[in-house]
């Protein structure tokens, strides 16, 4: 825990850096940026007009055990940089010289004390009752942080009046290996991540109206792996009413983890490990690394031809398990509608990953079914970079979303025309943020129709296309080039 030590001191830092940042500013003292959450006061900092907190705790947990309310404290806690991330495998990809270009990745400090969130707004104490976003990084169920990539800072989108909130938690081995066989207390460490978002719900839901934030009015967006948790959560009764709209970006994963696959592998890693039911205590506190070799030595064993494991890590078998509790069903059975019917969602994937499309369409499908509103699109603005060979690979929509062209500079260039459309794009996000109907500047988005399967397409000149158009056929038939690279 972080305390306020300097509370006579009160700094002003005000630059002006050329013409192009004349107002630029950022205060950090004891008195502007202080809020009463339930456990304690924070204090934060103000860029531009902006509030910001970061690393705030929204929970405590032991290592496979179910997170609890973060303990209170006394005096003021301060906030003013990321929290630790969740321990995960090396980032093999830093020996690619271009994706290390093209992404650059902050890994942070790694650490089983990971359960804090970050918060960007505009106002504090004022009642603002604004739309919340809460973002749920990437990664698949493995990797990734609230911090991990620079274009994740909330900063612009908190100028267009949304409270913009991003959380870590548990991931991989630590949030979904099943040791349910060992105890009581390792009941839920299969769903461990998933009750981790649902805190962070819960602190949002308690919290957030001190921070200029509606708690009725929340939306969580995510991409790739947490596209695929806002898909979990429309299927978490213990997240009903916490939030009430999702987006999902290039994550339409809709498959969980059945429960006796899930607790096999908990035993092997066990067995790896050299422990069993009288010490399996020692799992919550041996060292991280131990813990990841044996879970990758038992993962590889069972699945010797799978090359993908061997190339990004043992972590990416991991996923939420259906463990009929705080999971109680697939995602697309029809008690689900219970849970989240009525709630609508944008659904959507980029123009480079043509191979995701149908799954758009399928989890569209699924939430029609479920009496939820959709709205589809395929993001197709291509990068500039490595000789257009990036085009619109993962994560090229992410820089538009959030409005931060230049923190996104060296995945998607920034000309004026990226620019232009992450401020048209961001719009969308916040109008469905706002009231669940994305529709701005005169543009009118088609919600998901069966039998037309309306699609937006993002690009310089956005436009919707139906099925049959002839761009799903250039979609189809694109194929990615590789750009000559060398080795770390």
């Amino acid at each position: 825990m972080r305390r306020f030590t300097f509370f006579a001191i009160a700094v002003l830092l005000v630059s002006a850096c050329g013409q192009r940042y004349p107002d630029h500013s950022v205060i950090v003292n004891s008195e502007d940026a202080l809020v009463q959450t339930v456990a304690g006061t924070v204090c934060g900092y103000i860029e531009d007009g902006i509030y910001t907190f970061k690393g705030i705790d929204y929970a405590k947990a032991k290592r496979f055990e179910a997170p609890e309310d973060p303990d209170p404290w006394e005096g003021v806690q301060t906030a003013l940089y990321y929290g630790n991330q969740c321990h995960q495998a090396p980032r093999l990809t830093w020996q690619d010289d271009c994706e290390a270009f093209l992404y650059q990745w902050d890994d942070g400090v790694q650490s089983d004390d990971c359960l804090n969130l970050n918060v960007w707004t505009k106002g504090i104490n004022d009642g603002g009752k604004r739309p919340v976003m809460v973002w749920l990084h990437g990664g698949g169920y493995a990797m990734g942080a609230s911090s991990e990539l620079p274009f994740y800072d909330g900063t612009n989108l908190a100028k267009k009046d949304v409270v913009l909130v991003s959380i870590n938690h548990r991931l991989n081995f630590l949030g979904y290996l099943d040791l349910s066989d060992f105890g009581e207390k390792y009941k839920y460490s299969g769903v461990a991540g998933v009750m981790d978002m649902v805190k962070a719900l819960e602190w949002v839901h308690k919290n957030i109206a001190a921070f200029g934030g509606d708690p009725d009015n929340v939306t969580i967006f995510g991409q790739s792996g947490g596209g695929g948790k806002v898909n979990i959560l429309l299927g978490a009764p213990s997240a009903k009413g916490l939030f009430h709209r999702g987006i999902i970006e290039s994550g339409s994963m809709t498959s969980l983890m059945n429960q006796e696959t899930a607790r096999a592998m908990g035993r092997a890693v066990v067995a790896k490990l050299g422990l069993d039911e009288k010490t399996i205590d020692r799992i919550q506190t041996i060292p991280y690394s131990e813990l990841l070799a044996a879970a990758t030595e038992a993962v590889v064993e069972q699945n010797p031809r799978n090359t993908f494991y061997r190339l990004y890590g043992a972590g990416m078998w991991c996923s939420p398990v259906l463990d009929g509790e705080v999971i109680p069903y697939p995602l697309n059975d029809e008690r689900v509608a219970e849970i989240s019917a009525g709630l609508p969602t944008i659904i959507g994937c980029n123009f480079s990953e043509n191979g995701m499309l149908r799954s758009v369409y399928n989890n569209a499908e699924m939430r029609r079914k479920l009496d939820g509103t959709s709205y589809l699109y395929v993001f197709a603005k291509p990068s500039p970079h490595m000789d257009g060979t990036f085009h619109t690979n993962h994560c090229t929509e992410m820089p538009f979303v959030f409005n931060n062209i230049w923190l996104g500079r060296f995945m998607v260039g920034c000309d004026k025309s990226a620019y232009k459309l992450a401020d048209f794009m961001s719009d969308v996000w916040v109008s469905f943020a706002k009231d669940g109907v994305p529709d701005v500047k005169g543009f009118k988005w088609e919600a998901y129709d069966p039998d037309t399967k309306p699609m937006v397409v993002f690009n310089d000149k956005t436009t919707t296309v139906h099925e049959g158009d002839a761009f799903f056929e250039d979609m189809a038939s694109y194929k990615a080039e590789t750009w000559v690279y060398r080795r770390r």
